[in-house]
């Protein structure tokens, strides 16, 4: 699965796509429910790369959304109905579903607008309570990342 890089091939995808698309975010989301989908059917239940994948996936989708100057609150707010969605399908453990898509989806703070994180921030709260702050978390964790490597 090392070879095989999620994020990298759903960024690709959704900047493709979504320039011919009618709704690009929803588009994203399911480009990037569909890539997990493929990825997480090959690992074994439990496995902890899991985790990663969503991770990589949602940071690809998120990214191409920047790419094609979408609405990023929006497609950030629909790839976590995704993550759901499959976390209750592939019997995943939702909190660590969405925790790691939230990693994922903060990594667009190296290339967004601070008032571009904060809709993303408000965005997904107002859709899942509590998540916001896990958001925030989340680009806590990245800051501490940047500052040790």
């Amino acid at each position: 699965m090392d070879e095989f890089k999620v994020g990298q091939l759903t960024k690709e995808l959704v900047a493709i796509r979504l320039k011919k698309m009618a709704d690009p975010c929803a588009a994203a989301a399911d480009l990037v429910k569909g890539t997990l989908s493929a990825a997480l059917k090959a690992m074994i239940p439990g496995d902890p790369g899991c985790a990663k994948v969503i991770t990589d996936a949602c940071q690809g989708g998120i990214t191409g959304l920047l790419l094609a100057d979408q609405n990023l609150p929006k497609g950030a707010a629909l790839m976590l109905e995704a993550v759901a969605e499959l976390a209750v399908e592939f019997d995943l453990d939702p909190a660590t579903a969405m925790k790691a898509a939230l990693l994922g989806i903060s990594d667009v703070r190296r290339f967004a607008r601070p008032d571009q994180v904060h809709e993303i921030q408000r965005e997904i709260e107002s859709h899942f309570m509590g998540a916001g702050e896990a958001f925030s978390d989340a680009l806590a964790e990245h800051r501490r990342q940047s500052q040790v490597g």
